[in-house]
């Protein structure tokens, strides 16, 4: 459904990440794991066409994907990157409304949906983006980017300064979705712990390189691995 091709990319003549494959299968949730700098934030970007590809390409449904950010999230491709970027001067719901309508979807649907979703977002649905906690930012980036409807979701760092009970929220609510609506979920964390909570199989990346493809089980059962590769 889902793939990264060859990816080669960075930032001006800086090479970040070199010859990295990957697939995200219909209905599947996949971990992309690695320490802090490997490349993931770097692939995602990639992915979703916010850096030139050096080489490489994306493919959704074995065609390649459109080559702008706004047009690979018509066509299914939901983001939220690291460190959240809701619009702080929008209330709860209009940073809502706004995702949807962009892709031409009913805005109050999509209000209705999220709130039902994230019931910690409805005491702050008038409330500006801006004076929510860390945890309640998170919650609503990623309630904006299920209001484009997509059919897969890249997920960057979700858990980074987000308190252990959203985190636990937050697993729950993403193995929901992709049961009941089935999207495709990829996720690029070091919380070893709340990947594989939702994860059937893993990615880790290392130096910019795919080092290695596991499954969960393998890995929760192999320490020594988890120390070199993830420092966990």
């Amino acid at each position: 459904m889902f793939k990264v091709v060859n990816a080669t990319g960075g930032y001006g003549k800086t090479t970040i990440i070199r010859n990295v494959s990957l697939e995200v299968k219909s209905g599947e949730v996949v971990a992309l794991l690695g320490r802090n700098g490997v490349g993931k934030s770097t692939l995602m970007r990639f992915a979703t066409n916010l850096i030139p590809p050096m080489e490489g390409h994306v493919e959704i449904d074995g065609n390649p994907a459109p080559n702008s950010p706004a047009k690979r999230a018509k066509s299914g491709l939901g983001y939220v990157p690291q460190g959240r970027f809701v619009f702080p001067r929008m209330t709860v719901i209009e940073n809502i409304a706004v995702a949807a309508a962009t892709n031409g979807h009913d805005p109050k649907k999509a209000v209705e949906e999220a709130l039902a979703d994230f019931p910690m977002l409805r005491p702050k649905a008038h409330d500006l983006a801006g004076g929510l906690s860390g945890g309640q930012q998170q919650v609503l980036a990623l309630a904006r980017a299920l209001a484009i409807m997509p059919r897969i979701l890249l997920l960057d760092e979700p858990t980074e300064g987000v308190q252990p009970s959203i985190i636990d929220e937050m697993a729950g609510i993403l193995k929901r979705i992709n049961r009941d609506r089935g999207i495709a979920i990829l996720v690029a964390e070091q919380n070893l712990d709340f990947c594989l909570s939702i994860a059937e199989r893993a990615y880790v990346m290392e130096k910019g390189e795919i080092r290695m493809e596991t499954d969960r089980d393998a890995l929760l059962a192999d320490k020594e691995l988890q120390q070199e590769l993830l420092g966990v």
